[in-house]
């Protein structure tokens, strides 16, 4: 009796395996996100779910605390076949540069919000701008993520170093604790439209946006051509100010084919009164008129018949 039963299940088994793998019943699909918490994790489960209520794939949503080179990685490998990018990790990728050394085969499908880089710091310190941060603790992205990088240099043209300040390299969630429990008065992440940590910060204490002197901004930005700032903070009851913004996008690699890159942006964009409902903080930011803005990477094929089919493109 028990050896027919565990036959069954083997059978069973075997047949289910059968069914998800032949005739293209069941297709699984790897969505590429953030970590938890951030807009991208968000939308990449609500992403997920269309797909998978809508087609014959079997979409999830994968949060690791890697964001921009991560996702790259993952499709370069091909355990991750959709992605959340910007163009901080896509442009060099895309064109060679640095660490990628050779063009990565990489294309977008369409913008998302726009990535808004807060520079935070406690009210009571009397922080106004990014020279104020000497002698200061900060904490900013991980050793290698290019937000990161990118933003080390720009404290460096304004004499802020690890010899100036104290520096922590470390995880968005890490460092939204360290601020709340005051064991650090600045932090530089992308928080932007929405973001549950900024929320937590705001509703635990009082917190100030800064920005730095355009003499050293202005070349920065020409090194960083995918970054531009403008207005921001008063969406959390904080006084505006300049803060660096850089466009979010789907993306996928070349190889994708096209069918399928057509379908799921397709599924994206006809499901928006879903998405309103799940991301009302974040789907209002984005460009319905051009979904291409900004984007510093070419669209994928697919993607490009389905907005040419509705008149966008």
């Amino acid at each position: 009796m028990k050896k027919g039963f565990i036959l069954f299940l083997l059978i069973l088994f075997t047949s289910t395996l059968l069914f998800v793998s032949c005739g293209g019943e069941k297709e699984f699909i790897t969505i590429k996100s953030s970590a938890i918490g951030g807009s991208w994790y968000a939308g990449g489960a609500a992403w997920a779910k269309i797909i998978s209520d809508n087609t014959n794939f079997v979409a999830t949503n994968s949060a690791s605390p890697g964001l921009s080179n991560e996702s790259m990685q993952r499709m370069m490998e091909g355990t991750a076949q959709l992605a959340f990018l910007d163009g901080i990790a896509a442009y060099p990728a895309y064109k060679g540069e640095g660490e990628w050394g050779s063009p990565v085969e990489v294309r977008a499908m369409f913008g998302l919000w726009p990535g808004v880089y807060n520079i935070i710091v406690h009210e009571r310190t009397g922080i106004q701008d990014i020279y104020g941060l000497r002698g200061k603790s900060i904490a900013t992205y991980v050793d290698g993520e290019p937000s990161g990088e990118s933003f080390m240099e720009l404290l460096e043209m304004h004499g802020i170093t690890s010899q100036t300040a104290r520096i922590y390299r470390i995880m968005k969630n890490d460092a939204t604790r360290m601020f709340i429990d005051e064991n650090a008065d600045c932090l530089i992440y992308a928080f932007g439209h929405g973001h549950a940590n900024l929320k937590e910060m705001v509703a635990a204490r009082k917190i100030k946006f800064i920005f730095g002197d355009l003499q050293h901004i202005n070349p920065w930005l020409e090194k960083y051509p995918y970054y531009t700032y403008k207005q921001f903070g008063s969406e959390f009851g904080v006084e505006d100010a300049d803060q660096f913004v850089s466009p979010y996008f789907t993306a996928c690699m070349a190889s994708m084919p096209e069918e399928q890159a057509y379908l799921f942006t397709k599924l994206w964009w006809e499901n928006w009164d879903f998405l309103m409902e799940v991301l009302p903080n974040n789907m209002i930011w984005i460009n319905k008129e051009n979904p291409m803005a900004g984007i510093p990477i070419p669209i994928h094929p697919g993607a490009e018949r389905y907005f040419k089919e509705v008149g966008i493109m």
